[in-house]
Order: structure tokens, then sequence, then C-alpha cells
């Protein structure tokens, strides 16, 4: 039998890892970043508001006017790409929260034999 083929090969090098997941304290930071989720909607929209304007004053605008609303879209997009991935950040680290809770969920279900109908597959 080849080496990684035997048992205690496989124990060694397979173990399963435990992750501690508090269920109370992830549902609550969900829930903290969903109630500030409107003030950083509002700025972003904001800011695609801005850019919107100067967007369609390039569009009719001088040559020499062009220049300075380039600057000022430049400036805006650098705040916007800014604050936008500070905004995806939050939720993608809360995507990842709430997949714990399910792997969690799914976990003490089996536990005490409690039949789920779905199941979660990121």
């Amino acid at each position: 039998m080849k080496l990684y083929q035997q048992i205690w090969w496989k124990k060694l090098f397979e173990r399963e890892r435990h992750v501690h997941v508090d269920t109370l304290k992830d549902i609550e930071a969900i829930k903290d970043c969903l109630l500030h989720l409107e003030d950083d909607t509002k700025l972003l929209l904001k800011k695609l508001n801005e850019l919107e304007e100067l967007e369609k004053e390039r569009k009719v605008g001088t040559k020499s006017v062009i220049q300075i609303n380039l600057e000022s879209q430049s400036k805006v997009l650098e705040k916007l790409n800014e604050r936008y991935s500070f905004f995806q950040n939050d939720i993608d680290i809360n995507g990842l929260r709430l997949r714990q809770i399910s792997a969690e969920f799914l976990k003490n279900a089996k536990k005490h034999d409690v039949h789920v109908n779905w199941k979660f597959n990121w």
C-alpha cells in the first residue's frame, strides 16, 4: 500500500479544523452592519450623483473646462472607489459570518437528529 493511502498518514495530514463560531456575536455584527448600511449607501449615492453631474458637464463643456472637469471627476472617483471598497469588504465579511452561522446550524441540527430540508452550497 502506498504511503499516502495509509490511514495513519491520512490522520497525520487530514485533520479536521474546528473553528469556534460565536453565532450570537456574529448575528449582532451582521445586524450592526445592516443598521449602518443606510449611511454608507447615502454617501455612495451622493458621490455617484456628483460624478453623474460632472460627466454631463463634461459632455457639453468646452476644451478648457473639460480638463478641470476631469480633475474633479478623478477626485470624486478616488473617494467613491475607496468608500465602495470599504462597503464591499463589510458585506463580504458579513457573508462569511452568515456562512459560518449556517454551517454551525447544520452541524447542530445533525448532532440533534433534526432533519433540515435545505443545504447551502456556497
